[in-house]
């Protein structure tokens, strides 16, 4: 199910919408923060750019040639994914960066979401994403068996077939979801039942 306007889904215990201009200043936060900011593209170090980027985003969103999806524990913004350079059957992956604060688990979890976003846009037989050289998520991404398509002495360049991923992603969904149901009793009690 790709998210319209402001629909949200619930999904392996996160909510999920899509960005919007109130979002800015968390995306900008998490994206000029030096720890997580070695491993993306660089932001300009004015908040007002990322609300005019996001405001040229819901136009191509509008168009259905991208999508920013933002994750949520009981409203509490935790990370965002991206799916972008929608094709006639891929779609590239990335702008994947989740708070340090965030409860363990969902980080991932928010990238299988992501990538099941992807799949679901009729067509789409596989994606692309660059990881860069040095960042832990090359584990995750190995998880899957991607073909690796090229490297640079930047970053390395996978491809994952739909097939592959629906494959392998259940070992990162229970694994994750344990461990983010044992974070958010810790972090937030008052939600747990």
């Amino acid at each position: 199910m790709i998210l319209k306007g402001n629909e949200t889904i619930e999904r392996y215990g996160l909510t999920v919408r899509l960005v919007d201009e109130d979002d800015a200043e968390f995306i900008y936060t998490l994206r000029t923060n030096s720890k997580l900011s070695r491993y993306i593209s660089h932001t300009d170090e004015r908040l007002e750019n990322q609300v005019e980027w996001i405001k040229k985003y819901k136009i191509r969103e509008a168009a259905c040639q991208e999508y920013y999806f933002m994750f949520l524990y009981e409203g509490v913004r935790l990370g965002v994914v991206r799916v972008y350079d929608i094709e006639k059957d891929h779609f590239t992956q990335g702008s994947w960066v989740f708070s340090p604060e965030a409860p363990l688990g969902s980080s991932v979890l928010g990238n299988v979401i992501g990538s099941e976003m992807g799949f679901d846009i009729p067509g789409m037989e596989y994606f692309l994403s660059d990881v860069r050289k040095g960042n832990s998520p090359h584990k995750y991404v190995r998880v899957y068996h991607p073909e690796i398509v090229a490297e640079d002495d930047e970053n390395v360049y996978y491809k994952l077939s739909k097939e592959r991923f629906e494959q392998y992603k259940h070992i990162h969904i229970d694994f994750c979801s344990k461990i983010f149901e044992e974070e958010v009793k810790r972090m937030f009690p008052e939600t747990v039942k």
